[in-house]
């Protein structure tokens, strides 16, 4: 049987990572123009007057989050300590997905209404993942009014990252016997490069199930610095929007190049692509949580 190869772009994943790359855009604009704003707001809205009763009896606030960050996107749980009306410190626990910037799935060739055959990534050696624990302060810039509007804080923070990486497996053509395909779900070694490498044998992607028990850990560290923006109606409830940007390190071990010098390995997303250990981003996230008054 006679493979012929051809390539069929997904447009549906390539449309969906240029509208997120939009919106993070555009949330970094807005991220500048409201830090360049804020020292007019803060001066007009500090007076003690204009604090309600809310405010300072608030000690403890709990919220949820949603993010999407220019190289993928993640989850994560916060906890607040409100010190008083301006200061406050928080603990932050993270999970994202970190993904490489040649990454771009594509079509099985042997995709068709009857085929079981899923797009993959052609190159991938292994997905990489995050667990960030970070501790951060943040900073009130401008108040809400009492009963509607915007607060403004500018919030950083740093602690340690685990950087987990997964085998990307791919279900891989050995041979074609009677018109079916003899497949078997394998992730990247040297035995297998002259098929993982070549769209001809690519039947298509594992699925996420694969690759588990094969986990490699990267330790690092992590930061970030943002300006939030709290809408919610009344002060009991979390409702806010945080942009900003977010740098990260990762140790994987050392080689040695050619000229003998002694370099920091990269963790291995793409197999022939050039990858890195320090991840930079822009991110926006929505966080939605509850305040307490103990």
């Amino acid at each position: 049987m006679n493979i012929r190869k051809q390539y069929i772009p997904s447009l549906t994943v390539n449309a969906f990572k240029a509208m997120q790359s939009c919106f993070l855009l555009t949330c970094s604009l807005f991220l500048l123009t409201s830090v360049l704003s804020s020292s007019l707001l803060l001066n007009a809205q500090n007076s003690i007057e204009d604090l309600t009763l809310d405010d300072l009896v608030y000690k403890k606030e709990r919220t949820f989050s949603f993010q999407l960050h220019t190289s993928g996107w993640g989850l994560s749980g916060e906890f607040v300590k409100i010190h008083n009306i301006k200061k406050r410190s928080f603990y932050q626990i993270e999970v994202l997905t970190m993904r490489h910037p040649k990454e771009f799935r594509q079509q099985s060739i042997f995709a068709s209404g009857r085929s079981t055959a899923r797009g993959y990534v052609f190159g991938k050696q292994n997905s990489f993942y995050n667990i960030n624990f970070m501790f951060g302060r943040g900073r009130m810039l401008a108040e809400k009014g009492r009963k509607n509007g915007v607060a403004i804080s500018m919030r950083y923070g740093a602690g340690p990252s685990l950087g987990i990486t997964k085998p990307y497996y791919l279900e891989l053509i050995y041979q074609i016997v009677g018109g079916y395909a003899d497949t078997k779900h394998e992730g990247y070694n040297t035995e297998n490069a002259h098929l993982f490498l070549d769209e001809r044998y690519i039947f298509g992607a594992s699925g996420i199930a694969f690759g588990w028990n094969e986990l490699s850990f990267h330790p690092g560290i992590q930061g970030k610095f943002a300006v939030n923006f709290d809408w919610a109606s009344y002060n009991e409830f979390v409702k806010a929007l945080e942009v900003g940007v977010m740098m990260s390190a990762h140790f994987s071990g050392v080689e040695s190049s050619n000229d003998g010098t002694t370099n920091l390995r990269a963790v291995p997303i793409m197999i022939s692509e050039d990858n890195k250990f320090i991840f930079a981003n822009l991110f926006a996230k929505v966080s939605f949580g509850k305040r307490k008054t103990r």
